[in-house]
C-alpha cells in the first residue's frame, strides 16, 4: 500500500493506519512520504486554509504518528527525511518554528 502525502490531511489519522493493516496481509509493506512535525502545531496553525494548503495544517507529531502506525499493527523498518522546503513565506516560518519536515518510511505488517 503506498500513500503520498495524503495521510496528513486525514483528521483521524488512527483510522487510516488501522484500516491499512486490516486491508493488508500478514508481512504486507505499508510506503508512505508524508509532512509531520517535531512540536505540537497550535489551533491557529491547524485553523489557517493557506498552512493546511501547504499540507502543514494537517500533520502530526512524529511522536504520534509513529505510535498510531505501531498501534496499527506495523513495525516501521525504514525511515528518512526528505529534502523539502516549502514555497510560502508563512510555510516556511512555521516549518521552523514547529520542525514540519516531509518524511518517507516504510513499514510492514506484524505476520498473523
Amino acid at each position: 500500500m503506498i500513500s503520498n502525502g495524503v495521510i496528513n490531511l486525514c483528521p483521524d489519522k488512527n483510522a487510516v493506519f488501522t484500516e491499512a493493516a486490516r486491508v493488508l496481509k500478514p508481512g504486507g509493506r505499508l510506503a508512505i512520504a508524508d509532512i509531520i512535525s517535531e512540536q505540537p502545531l497550535t489551533d491557529a496553525i491547524r485553523c489557517n486554509a493557506d498552512l493546511w494548503a501547504s499540507c502543514i495544517g494537517g500533520a502530526a507529531q512524529q511522536e504520534l504518528y509513529f505510535e498510531a502506525i505501531g498501534s496499527a499493527g506495523f513495525t516501521i523498518s525504514q525511515y528518512r527525511a526528505n529534502s523539502y522546503e516549502f514555497i510560502s513565506n508563512q510555510a516556511r516560518n512555521a516549518s521552523a518554528k514547529y520542525g514540519v519536515k516531509s518524511i518517507s518510511l516504510l513499514a510492514t505488517k506484524a505476520a498473523g
